[in-house]
């Protein structure tokens, strides 16, 4: 530290207001209380410390930030929004280091540098792995009323997404095939779980009666309702749940034939009838809808709106 007090017998002073330093200064001797002697920090030759005072040398320590690590599997990076003023995404790309530059992004991975948002390369990969995109939310439209939800409807570019689809109530989903290009939309109808496995609560279940008799796929019973179609589902009640005959594809006033079977029922066993899905399309029922929509795809897409139909249900 240098500091100055004046030449050989003149002191440079500075005057003080309420103890606050002001531009007035004087060369003159000391002894007036709003008058101190003034200390610079410019290049000046440099006096002997005051009396009283000693110097100590310190070098100031610098705080270690450490680059952020993963501790769970289940870690994600996130971004958050000024405009919404909250966290917006999730990312499962898991970098060692994060910087802006000239209005780019880039992120260090095992010491390498990447650039984000570049477009020539495929989409949905990050230091040589590929992820799928998910876009996830709730429909809640009549909050306070129990709803059926039937369908989904996508309208973008591309119909290569899987939903799931979970309410308070229920759950189901939709594979990427089963939706069909309708005036310029993606839609398809809500099927109530990944395995389509039949619901027996359901009004499209219909109960047969005990088999009479069984002759390769063609099954005898007392009596066939009038509910029971072409295109439904035979199964056969087990003694903790059922099992799947195969699909209608002929019915009489006292026989049912199906296309192939699954298994083969016996005489006395008890066989029901169920409504396809697609036919049925009954939906999902619940308060609200928590909607999931994932696409792996590399290339870009585009996403403008998802709608679903729903009523409200009366059951």
């Amino acid at each position: 530290m240098k500091f100055r007090s004046g030449y050989k017998v003149v002191k440079t002073l500075r005057k003080y207001i309420n103890g606050k330093p002001t531009n007035v200064t004087k060369a003159n001797v000391s002894g007036q209380d709003d008058y101190i002697e003034k200390y610079l920090s410019d290049s000046c030759p440099v006096n002997n410390l005051p009396t009283g005072i000693t110097a100590t040398t310190t070098t100031p320590s610098i705080q270690s930030m450490p680059n952020p690590t993963q501790t769970n599997a289940n870690d994600y990076t996130l971004s958050f929004s000024e405009y919404v003023n909250g966290w917006t995404t999730f990312h499962s790309w898991k970098p060692e280091s994060m910087v802006s530059s000239n209005g780019d992004f880039y992120t260090f991975k095992n010491g390498q540098l990447y650039k984000h948002h570049a477009n020539d390369t495929v989409r949905n990969t990050f230091y040589g792995d590929e992820y799928n995109s998910e876009i996830e939310f709730t429909m809640n439209d009549g909050p306070s009323e129990v709803k059926v939800f039937k369908t989904i409807e996508i309208e973008g570019d591309t119909k290569d997404f899987d939903v799931t689809i979970t309410t308070d109530l229920d759950s189901g989903h939709i594979d990427k095939t089963s939706f069909e290009k309708k005036e310029g939309f993606h839609y398809s109808y809500i099927r109530r779980n990944s395995t389509d496995e039949v619901n027996t609560e359901l009004l499209s279940v219909q109960g047969i009666g005990r088999l009479l008799g069984v002759s390769s796929n063609t099954f005898s019973v007392q009596d066939v309702p009038s509910e029971v179609s072409i295109g439904d589902v035979l199964y056969k009640s087990t003694a903790n749940s059922y099992e799947k005959i195969g699909t209608i594809s002929a019915t009489t006033s006292s026989s049912i034939t199906t296309s192939a079977s699954a298994v083969t029922p016996t005489v006395n066993d008890y066989i029901f009838a169920a409504k396809a899905p697609v036919a049925e399309s009954y939906g999902l029922k619940g308060y609200f809808a928590n909607i999931r929509l994932t696409n792996s795809s590399t290339s870009k897409i585009e996403l403008f709106s998802v709608n679903t139909e729903a009523s409200k249900s009366f059951i």
